[in-house]
């Protein structure tokens, strides 16, 4: 297969490299520092899972540009921007796209589909999530620390043999993925383990593991969590206790793991609270919920990107 991985950070760099290590063409879209490195020395992956290899620039077969029409038509885009980036590289989307070309979002937040349906048409549009740990360590360096379960699904929520051929090419690869059997619920169960940790820890500047740790920083993650469990019940996802409970308990590999809004706030970069929790306290008051948990971490945040600007 065919593959143009859009943002070629931590998340895109991981996949997409583990996608070229075993045959398939892929061309990474990235920019700035990180893109330069890449096509002077090749894309480095440290990973706690796969080991250290380096996956070299090899045209047409690995491309690594900033230039979408550069890339040609490909099977299958993986859309791994930031979700404050989606409305921006949606429209130039449009050359990759053969008849069949399917577009996955591999992002997080809950809004980011619909965006790219917008210019790419529903129809080519999946879902995806990614529980993974990874990160650009420095330009051309990326970092995989935890996890790495990657979920794919139809927006309709029925089965589909383009999907179940996509999931059967990156396992072959040694991704570790699976077919959703419903990618909404898949998203909001992200969402809800990303609006308690992401946005909290900028504010902490805490681990996940020392989050949890503290008695009252537990009940506060746990409070963020069960607000979105009822936001997610008025759009008809039924998300389960037992899931919040597991991430109360959080895994091992996760115990020292700095978020990616926490590592993005340290660099000075732009953080995806707006696609997080943003997006929740949005949906909340379409259906008149009130989340002041969520509220005031959102509020936190805000201010102190704020003051950082200054």
């Amino acid at each position: 297969m065919e593959f143009a991985v859009f943002g070629a950070g931590g998340v895109g760099s991981l996949y997409g490299s583990l996608l070229a290590r075993c045959g398939h063409r892929v061309v990474f879209i990235a920019r700035g520092e990180h893109l330069k490195a890449m096509k002077e020395k090749g894309l480095k992956v440290k990973s706690y899972k796969y080991g250290e290899f380096t996956v070299k620039e090899e045209p047409p077969r690995v491309v690594f540009t900033d230039n979408p029409k550069e890339a040609g038509k490909v099977d299958a885009v993986l859309v791994c921007v930031k979700s404050y980036d989606t409305e921006k590289v949606a429209p130039q989307i449009e050359p990759l796209l053969k008849e069949n070309t399917v577009v996955i979002s591999v992002q997080n937040g809950i809004e980011n589909e619909e965006i790219l349906a917008k210019y790419v048409g529903k129809e080519r549009v999946l879902g995806a999530t990614a529980f993974v740990g990874t990160y650009v360590k420095e330009p051309g360096v990326v970092v995989h620390e935890a996890a790495g379960l990657l979920e794919v699904g139809e927006l309709s929520g029925k089965p589909s043999k383009r999907v179940e051929k996509l999931v059967e090419e990156l396992k072959k690869c040694g991704v570790e993925a699976r077919v959703s059997r419903d990618i909404n619920y898949t998203l909001w169960k992200k969402l809800m383990w990303n609006v308690a940790f992401n946005p909290y820890s900028v504010i902490t500047r805490a681990t996940v593991g020392e989050i949890l740790s503290q008695p009252e920083t537990y009940e506060i993650v746990k409070n963020l969590m069960l607000e979105c469990i009822e936001v997610a019940k008025a759009y008809g996802v039924k998300l389960k206790e037992k899931t919040l409970e597991g991430y109360l308990k959080s895994s091992p590999d996760l115990m020292n793991y700095k978020t990616s809004m926490l590592l993005d706030y340290e660099k000075g970069k732009p953080i995806e609270i707006e696609g997080i929790t943003g997006a929740l306290i949005r949906k909340a008051k379409e259906k008149g919920i009130d989340v002041p948990y969520n509220k005031c971490v959102y509020g936190t945040v805000k201010l102190l990107l704020k003051k950082r600007e200054q």
